[in-house]
């Protein structure tokens, strides 16, 4: 269940990740007077599709899923490690959450007040461009997870998560999936047993190896000239 705190620790990462230069110690205080933090432990829900959004969400700590949701079906749009945002749209758009989201793990969440946020950026132009840049950011990525899964064979996709995890998410190319096969199989859009299989090619052409939920890449070259023709 969600435990609200309020620490330093968010503030100061917060004001990292949008350029310290951009906020005024006015500023930096009235985010911080209209804030909290949230734990969430692994499985929780943080926010769900359809509903209004109040806040403009921060991942302090912990990785959490995106996904589109429609009746029984659903898409994970990407997975957001510490220093994310959550949301970005609904600041502009209608103040409502347009995804659901969920910890993978044990999660640290800061909530900021959406219409102080708002407030800040018509009166700090340079925040507001930083708070767009980062959502241009989410964006393009979304742009190339779209074409992955609708232009790239299973192998293609297969690659293209997997340079994505060990890139974007775990900064290694030897690493634990904090999450289920079938959320693997649900970033690249195909079953659990297509998953499995193109895991288990991957390993007999000694791209990758794996060990439980370890996956160790260790041929590079190969795996991304896959992602490129796949």
């Amino acid at each position: 269940m969600a435990k609200p705190k309020l620490t330093t620790e968010c503030i100061d990462c917060f004001c990292e990740v949008v350029a310290f230069q951009t906020l005024s110690p006015e500023d930096i205080d009235l985010l911080n007077a209209h804030r909290v933090e949230l734990k969430f432990n692994k499985g929780e829900v943080i926010c769900k599709q359809g509903s209004f959004a109040t806040h403009l969400l921060f991942v302090q700590k912990g990785l959490t899923k995106s996904y589109l949701e429609e009746e029984s079906r659903t898409q994970i749009i990407c997975l957001n490690p510490p220093g994310s945002f959550l949301e970005i749209p609904s600041l502009t758009v209608d103040n409502v959450f347009h995804y659901t989201v969920t910890a993978l793990e044990d999660v640290e969440v800061c909530f900021f007040d959406l219409q102080i946020i708002k407030d800040i950026m018509q009166s700090n132009a340079k925040f507001a461009c930083q708070l767009m840049k980062i959502g241009h950011e989410a964006l393009v990525l979304i742009y190339d997870r779209f074409f992955s899964l609708t232009q790239k064979q299973l192998h293609g996709r297969m690659a293209d998560v997997l340079l994505c995890l060990s890139n974007r998410i775990y900064g290694s190319y030897d690493f634990i999936l904090d999450f289920s096969r079938k959320d693997l199989a649900d970033l690249t859009a195909m079953s659990n047993e297509s998953a499995i299989r193109i895991l288990k090619d991957f390993k007999d052409d000694n791209i990758i190896e794996t060990e439980g939920k370890g996956i160790k890449i260790i041929n590079l070259e190969m795996l991304r000239k896959i992602s490129r023709f796949g």
